[in-house]
């Protein structure tokens, strides 16, 4: 990790350079991300690249959510700075921007659906 600054007392802002893990699958997570720059490649050993992220997208919501392991590696492709959101500064986000709550709920809800997708025969 390149650098570690505080953004206010309720967020973390982080560096992470070109190939290093964000996260990795089975370890444990209580934060999110938002990537403020750069971008990410999403991945599952067994599955292989799962999608692309880039400024403006957002993963770990399902950890920080309901305390679970980490579902994949999340890999920086470049320097990737993001925003690190803890339970209760996601709370204090969207009590602040409603309609990053709104986000949230259209990407959980694409989630779903692409899910479904995959079971209708």
């Amino acid at each position: 990790m390149l650098s570690d600054r505080m953004g206010n007392a309720t967020e973390v802002e982080r560096v992470y350079r070109d190939g290093e893990a964000i996260v990795r699958e089975g370890e444990p997570g209580r934060e999110m991300f938002v990537i403020r720059s750069g971008g990410a490649v999403v991945r599952r050993r067994a599955g292989g690249e799962i999608s692309r992220l880039a400024k403006g997208d957002f993963f770990g919501e399902m950890s920080v959510l309901e305390s679970l392991p980490r579902d994949a590696d999340v890999i920086a492709v470049g320097v990737t700075r993001v925003l690190v959101l803890g339970p209760g500064a996601l709370l204090v986000r969207l009590r602040r921007d409603p309609s990053f709550a709104l986000e949230l709920l259209q990407s959980l809800s694409r989630m779903v659906r692409a899910l479904n997708e995959r079971l209708e025969p």
